[in-house]
C-alpha cells in the first residue's frame, strides 16, 4: 500500500477487503471538497496492479471520464497514471451539471455504466458527486445504493456528516462500510474553478467542429426535463447527445440554429456527418462559447 492511497487508509483490514474477489464494486461517498476523487486515483492505481479496474465517474459538473452534463466509465491497467490517460469506453448524457432536478438521469446513469463497466472488469471503483445535503443528496446517495448494491462503501467525512445517508443501511450485511477521516490539506475549489472548468472542458470539445442538421420529423427528439418550446430562444445553446438505434450515447452537440417551420435543428458536434443517429436528447445546460466575465 502506497502513494496516495495511504493517505486515506491505513487499517490492512480494509486493504485485505479491498483485494478480496468477491468485493467487486467499491462505492466512494464523501462531500464536496472531501478527496474522493484522489481516493479514487490511488485506489484504482493500488488494485490494477492486480487485474483491470473500471472507474464509473458520475460527476456531472467536474467530471474527468466524459465531459461536463454525462456519466462516463474507463478502464484502468497496470497503473493510474493521470486522467487524460483513461479512455472513455461509454457514457450517458444526462443533460445537466447538477444532480439536482435530474436525480432520475443521475441514478440511471450512474446503474447503465456501472453494469457496462462490470461486465468487462473484475472490480470496478464508482466516484460520486459531492451532493449530500438534505433532501437531494439523501435520496440520490441512497438510490445509488439501492440501484448498484455496492460490496464496499468508502464513506469520507467530516464530524459524521453522512451519517443521514449511511445510518439506516449500517445495520445491513452489505454493503460493507468503512468510514475514513478526510485528510488534511485537501484543497477547496471555489465555484468560479468549477465553472471554469466546465467551460474550458467544453469549449476544447468543441473546438474545429462541425456543423450537421437534424429534421425532426425523422429523428427521434426528447428531453433530459422540461419539454421546450420549438424557439431560437428555448433551444440555441442547449448541449444535446446524439444517440444511436441502440439507445446509447455516440457524441455530444450544442444547438446553434432552429428552424421553427421546418422543425430542423442546425447542431455543432464533432460526430462525423456520416454517422447515423436516431434520436437527439436536449439538455437542460445552455453554453455560450464566449465566457462572460
Amino acid at each position: 500500500m502506497a502513494g496516495k492511497l495511504e493517505y486515506f487508509i491505513k487499517d490492512e483490514r480494509i486493504i485485505k477487503d479491498l483485494l478480496a474477489p468477491k468485493s467487486k464494486l467499491i462505492m466512494v461517498l464523501g462531500g464536496a471538497d472531501t478527496g474522493k476523487t484522489t481516493l479514487v486515483e490511488g485506489l484504482a492505481d493500488f488494485l490494477a496492479k492486480k487485474k483491470a479496474v473500471g472507474i464509473v465517474d458520475t460527476d456531472l459538473g467536474q467530471s474527468h471520464l466524459g465531459l461536463p452534463t454525462t456519466i462516463g466509465w474507463g478502464k484502468v491497467q497496470k497503473q493510474f497514471t493521470d486522467w487524460q490517460s483513461v479512455a472513455v469506453e461509454d457514457f450517458y448524457f444526462t443533460g445537466a451539471f447538477s444532480p439536482i432536478g435530474s436525480l432520475l438521469p443521475a441514478v440511471t446513469g450512474t446503474k447503465l455504466m456501472t453494469d457496462s463497466a462490470l461486465s468487462a472488469c473484475n472490480k470496478v471503483i464508482v466516484d460520486t458527486t459531492g451532493l449530500i445535503a438534505e433532501p437531494a443528496g439523501r435520496v440520490l446517495k441512497q438510490y445509488k445504493i439501492d440501484a448498484l448494491s455496492p460490496d464496499i462503501i468508502l464513506a469520507l467525512e467530516r464530524s459524521q456528516e453522512l451519517g443521514h445517508i449511511l445510518g439506516i443501511i449500517s445495520a445491513m450485511k452489505t454493503p460493507k462500510i468503512y468510514r475514513l477521516p478526510v485528510p488534511e490539506g485537501v484543497e477547496a475549489k471555489s465555484i468560479q474553478q468549477r465553472s471554469q472548468y466546465r467551460f474550458d472542458r467544453l469549449k476544447a470539445y468543441f473546438t474545429g467542429s462541425h456543423t450537421l442538421e437534424a429534421l425532426c420529423d425523422t429523428v427521434g427528439v426528447r428531453f433530459s426535463r422540461d419539454p421546450l418550446k420549438f424557439t431560437p430562444e428555448d433551444l440555441k445553446g442547449r448541449i444535446i447527445s446524439f444517440r444511436n438505434e441502440k439507445n446509447a450515447d455516440i457524441s455530444l452537440g450544442m444547438i446553434v440554429d432552429v428552424d421553427a417551420k421546418e422543425r430542423k435543428l442546425t447542431i455543432r458536434t464533432p460526430l462525423s456527418k456520416d454517422t447515423k443517429f436516431s434520436t437527439v436528447v436536449i439538455g437542460t445546460v445552455q453554453f455560450e462559447s464566449k465566457k462572460k466575465s
